[in-house]
């Protein structure tokens, strides 16, 4: 067989180390989402150095698939910076063991994630916001955390910088949603969106803005929202 020779990019490398990783514990759902946001990477991320925030922290592949590792990867491959962000104690501790696993560097920070974005000097090109679980019969509270979280940040934010939203469901998907020791319960999405990235996918659709959205709404899954920052 003859071997591409063609280089692998610093998010496919970084995505693979992420896979390689997890010993198959990542769920499908996130590698479909993660095989869709690395051509927009690829294609519209054009910084030199990585410099990332998380803000809900990575520290398990099984249940939150543990992104943050393959962003931390790409960070440290381009000798940028990455920050972690979590309110639970227990969560930030378990990611710190789990960053330093794999010798990877990463400032975690245990904190509400709207304090950390609105008082921190540190200039981001990429953001993951994936900081408040989703409650599909309650959806309102994450929607605003995340509609916070982006208030915060988005000034700090220079031009051509990423923005992901993690967890984000459109109009006509169903979700089999399942509650810790109850039945699994069908949700029929009947608003446009629901989810974390809620109020901002409807910010950047109907006002001006200084962001453009690269993700499509896709129907049928759960999506992340990923935009780009083309003025100040």
């Amino acid at each position: 067989m003859k071997m591409d020779p063609r280089k692998k990019s610093i998010w496919e490398e970084s995505y693979e180390f992420w896979v390689n990783q997890s010993n198959g514990e990542i769920p499908k759902y996130r590698l479909h989402q993660i095989e869709s946001l690395l051509p927009i990477l690829d294609k519209h991320f054009k910084f030199n150095k990585i410099k990332c925030i998380e803000t809900g922290a990575s520290h398990t592949f099984k249940n939150d698939g543990a992104l943050g590792l393959m962003f931390a990867k790409a960070c440290n491959l381009t000798e940028g910076e990455f920050h972690s962000v979590d309110l639970d104690e227990k969560v930030i501790n378990n990611s710190k063991k789990f960053y330093e696993n794999y010798k990877l560097n990463v400032k975690s920070h245990l904190q509400d994630s709207v304090e950390f974005l609105n008082n921190t000097d540190f200039i981001s090109n990429i953001v993951h916001l994936d900081s408040w679980d989703v409650d599909l019969k309650n959806p309102i509270p994450c929607a605003l955390h995340g509609w916070k979280e982006f208030v915060a940040i988005e000034d700090k934010m220079s031009i051509g910088s990423i923005l992901i939203v993690d967890d984000n469901w459109f109009g006509g998907t169903f979700v089999e949603w399942v509650y810790p020791h109850n039945p699994t319960e069908r949700i029929d999405i009947t608003y446009p969106i629901l989810g974390k990235g809620a109020l901002i996918w409807h910010h950047i659709k109907d006002c001006k803005s200084n962001w453009v959205k690269l993700s499509e709404d896709i129907i049928g899954g759960n999506v992340k929202l990923v935009y780009k920052k083309y003025k100040q």
